[in-house]
């Protein structure tokens, strides 16, 4: 059981044991039981971070943490414990599952980082998963693809209303012709030797790379862990928007995004702004694919495989972030669920189904 588990039925307990416990009491008597890093009005241990508040009715709108505060404590599980009349309620409030920025934040900038958030800015649901603890593992592993700095723009985008930096992508009537066409070019394209030769090189790219792999793998922030690697395999050369590697590709270019999942943690990465993807895909003689690296730090073992962002693996997993969609965006993507791990196993057969990656390539266009 991990530390916030363990803190979670404590107080749980404690609560129903004393029902007219207040705030003040169980904060004082976890405290004295976990004896954390006290940091202003946050509690903070080696593995999670928690901030006590409380309603006495149904709404949970108190101020709760000013948004500079938040991001000294964002790298780690950021939860809020609400002390009620009969029970206590928690909720992860790390910035991927806020909404906006409600008090004071009418100077918020990417380079003026001001205001704070109240309990009814912090998500009830994310991507259809409950902000309760039993999907707090689930939750964090999404928030952990997302940078501050991703999550920073789009509060201010939601705070401020303001038009977002990367404008929405609307394709003419040909570029969504090529759009369409991506599948049966995907599909030609896993048979060209170009593609065959990419996958070789980054493979031998990976295995000569294999002892540093594994020990970036103790890195505990997954973006500094994910660059990491993709840096040891891809290097420091040509690169994309959208990918770690640009290579030769007929008449066109074959884009390579490196990405790493780590066999015996649950994970989310991101996967790709779909408007930036859309905008690529409309160039007749363009490929996207990806190069997931899988790591398996127990047995001392890396698997990579270099997929088409159209396969029918990645398409399963791919799940649009609709919170992040708007009037100026179509959102971003992040891998998640089980299908995509299937890529590792030794029976794995790359394959496209045109007519299928035709209909998820529409639903991205109509976002």
């Amino acid at each position: 059981m991990s530390k916030v588990e363990e803190s979670i039925d404590f107080i749980k307990r404690l609560k129903s044991e004393r029902l007219d416990a207040g705030k003040a009491e169980i904060q004082r008597a976890w405290v004295e039981w976990m004896n954390p890093e006290r940091v202003r009005s946050v509690f903070v241990t080696d593995s999670f971070a928690m901030r006590f508040s409380e309603a006495n009715a149904g709404a949970f709108s108190n101020t709760v943490l000013s948004l500079s505060a938040l991001e000294r404590h964002d790298a780690q599980p950021f939860v809020v414990a609400i002390v009620r009349p009969s029970r206590v309620d928690f909720m992860l409030a790390n910035a991927t599952f806020l909404k906006k920025i409600s008090h004071s934040s009418q100077r918020l900038r990417v380079d003026n980082v001001t205001g704070s958030f109240n309990g009814s800015d912090i998500l009830a649901e994310y991507e259809g998963i409950p902000n309760t603890p039993d999907s707090f593992g689930r939750l964090f592993a999404r928030h952990e693809s997302i940078s501050w700095e991703e999550n920073l723009e789009r509060l201010v985008a939601a705070t401020n209303d303001v038009v977002a930096r990367n404008v929405r992508f609307k394709p003419t009537g040909a570029e969504i012709d090529a759009i369409l066409a991506a599948p049966a070019r995907f599909a030609a394209a896993m048979n060209a030797v170009e593609f065959a030769e990419a996958e070789h090189d980054l493979s031998a790219c990976m295995e000569a790379a294999k002892p540093d792999i594994l020990a970036a793998v103790q890195i505990d922030n997954v973006n500094i862990r994910g660059n990491a690697i993709e840096r040891l395999i891809a290097g420091e050369g040509n690169t994309h928007e959208l990918g770690d590697a640009v290579r030769p590709f007929g008449d066109g270019e074959l884009v390579i995004d490196v990405k790493t999942k780590l066999l015996n943690r649950t994970s989310a990465p991101k996967a790709y702004n779909v408007d930036k993807v859309l905008r690529f895909l409309a160039k007749p003689e363009s490929v996207l694919a990806f190069f997931i690296v899988g790591v398996d730090a127990k047995r001392g073992r890396v698997f990579g495989r270099l997929l088409t962002v159209l396969d029918d693996a990645v398409i399963e997993s791919v799940r649009v972030q609709e919170h992040w969609a708007g009037r100026d965006s179509r959102g971003v993507t992040q891998l998640s669920g089980s299908s995509w791990h299937r890529v590792f196993a030794a029976s794995f057969e790359p394959v496209i189904r045109e007519d299928a990656a035709r209909r998820f390539l529409q639903d991205l266009i109509e976002r």
